[in-house]
């Protein structure tokens, strides 16, 4: 038949069409094995005060997680509990407490570097019996929930994971969240080498191992994401912790997080970036000769830092 014909050209048109929809078709089948979440069965089921929680981790260790976030939810209350936007009453927050790592990635494909993730309504998470803190992914998943669901906050990025990483690097004393006292075992302290690496902050500035504050603030510009990954997140970290640990800022950190965050509210409620930025930099300092061990000056300035291990056990 001549392909020319009305009738052969409506016959390659319908092979062509035949094929497109069977490439589209192995195209979302492959994209639903990558992506789409597999079935779960949780084997226990746990309520706290203001969590419910599904799991397939054992009893005790979901007991732990359970005391381990209603912990973070009173210290996170205990912080921002005037806000004007924070929920006392609201409906239980919901968890998914994954057995093992190797679980929670087969459930949640396409994850890429993520170790615990929070779509809402669940924060999702596994118990890390590998590590010795058990939990400090799950607790940074869990505050941007609370954010979210609880205080209902808005927040720039370099806040939202600055705040997630100021609650998740604390570490617990006699089973009390110590915020601002410092867990070795937790991300992104692991990488506090990769930030100011020089004494001075021109230095840093040049080699490129500090990004500057304006940058970091206002979201715009900076080097690559996905680069200097861990970069970003000590950024975050290290400026929440040196306002909400800084006598003179502390109190303005509510109004602070009230406003969003962004350049503008910085600048109103801490001060202009470039003077902050050098007392941001004596503090990330700091923090690195406290966390090496070689600045015992630090506990003398009313600063709440402490690096020795949770305290916190680890059930079987």
């Amino acid at each position: 038949m001549d392909a020319r014909s009305p009738s052969g050209l409506r016959r390659l048109l319908g092979t062509r069409r035949n094929r497109l929809i069977g490439y589209l078709l192995i195209l979302i089948a492959v994209a639903a094995w990558r992506f789409v979440p597999r079935p779960w069965h949780p084997t226990v089921t746990m309520e706290t005060a203001h969590y419910a929680i599904a799991s397939t981790a054992t009893k005790a260790r979901t007991e732990q997680i359970a005391g381990v976030v209603e912990e973070l939810y009173l210290a996170y209350s205990n912080q921002f509990s005037t806000l004007p936007n924070f929920a006392r009453a609201h409906p239980k927050l919901k968890m998914k407490l994954f057995k093992d790592r190797n679980e929670f990635r087969r459930i949640n494909p396409g994850l890429g570097w993520a170790e615990a993730f929070y779509r809402k309504p669940y924060c999702r998470a596994y118990y890390s019996a590998s590590e010795v803190n058990p939990y400090h992914w799950m607790l940074l998943e869990a505050v941007h929930q609370l954010n979210a669901e609880v205080a209902h906050l808005e927040l720039a990025k370099w806040l939202e994971e600055g705040l997630a990483d100021y609650f998740a690097t604390s570490r617990f004393l006699t089973n009390k969240l110590a915020l601002g006292r410092l867990d070795p075992n937790t991300y992104p302290i692991w990488w506090i080498d990769e930030i100011a690496t020089a004494p001075d902050l021109a230095s840093n500035l040049q080699n490129k191992s500090v990004i500057p504050l304006r940058t970091i603030v206002s979201g715009i510009g900076g080097p690559s994401m996905n680069r200097n990954f861990n970069l970003y997140y000590l950024h975050w970290w290290t400026l929440t912790h040196f306002i909400f640990e800084t006598s003179k800022y502390r109190d303005h950190a509510s109004a602070l997080m009230k406003a969003g965050g962004g350049t503008k509210a910085f600048e109103e409620q801490i001060g202009p970036l470039d003077q902050v930025q050098l007392e941001w930099h004596a503090h990330v300092r700091r923090l690195k000769a406290a966390i090496a061990g070689h600045d015992l000056n630090f506990f003398k300035t009313g600063q709440v830092l402490n690096v020795t291990n949770s305290s916190v056990t680890t059930p079987p």
